[in-house]
């Protein structure tokens, strides 16, 4: 594995270096086309893992999955397989970011065409207010999915963190259903460690939260999926 793991990452940023500076006029791309460069590149890179790492996923509740309306993903996130997974499954996802994301070369291009959301930690409530104004303007576009990270940050399997109650706020303001995804991607994908595990990810869609549910409730539902 630590051969194939080498040989992973050298393939991976060749190609992700040449593929996104032949690519690199972004700004001048209708968004549909960066979508198809975006979803190419990821399942690209979703295909390397699964051949050079051995790395495959099995899917479960994908019918759970709402076809003509808007709604947001709540996942566990343990690592940045499922960023890119994310990508491939639904085809036209837009993700809410930390802002420090903003600086990375190219790829921040492709995530401000593509409509990304960005939002700074420490300003909490000007942040929230932020993503209810972009995702209400991104709805008119007929965009449908929308993924938040309530753990915030990468959570290794096992570790339990206090959830952020974003996607609670914009699911209560714009009256988007929150869909719930569980995977072990950290088990096979260990964030920021170089070798990597052969394995299969489990990843589970649930049904979308019953409407009526206060924050409370919400909360502890998608505690108890995620824990």
């Amino acid at each position: 594995m630590i051969l194939r793991s080498l040989f992973f990452y050298i393939i991976v940023y060749a190609w992700t270096i040449v593929y996104f500076i032949f690519f690199s006029p972004v700004k001048y791309f209708r968004r549909k086309t960066a979508i198809k460069l975006s979803v190419f590149w990821t399942a690209s890179i979703i295909w390397f893992s699964k051949k050079i790492l051995g790395i495959d996923y099995i899917v479960d509740g994908k019918d759970n999955i709402p076809r003509d309306k808007p709604f947001l993903v709540a996942s566990n996130h343990q690592s940045a397989w499922e960023t890119f997974f994310f990508v491939a499954l639904f085809g036209d996802p837009v993700f809410v970011l930390k802002e420090e994301l903003k600086n990375i070369p190219i790829m921040s291009s492709y995530f401000s065409k593509l409509g990304y959301i960005y939002i700074n930690r420490e300003k909490g409530f000007s942040s929230l207010k932020k993503v209810i104004s972009s995702i209400s303007k991104l709805v008119k576009k007929d965009v449908k999915a929308f993924i938040i990270f309530p753990q915030g940050t990468r959570v290794a399997p096992g570790e339990k963190k206090e959830l952020n109650s974003g996607v609670i706020a914009v699911n209560k303001i714009l009256k988007i259903p929150i869909v719930p995804i569980k995977h072990n991607s950290g088990l096979y994908w260990k964030n920021k460690k170089f070798i990597k595990h052969k394995g299969s990810i489990k990843v589970k869609i649930y049904p979308a939260l019953k409407d009526g549910l206060n924050k409370v409730e919400l909360r502890k539902k998608i505690e108890k999926i995620f824990y």
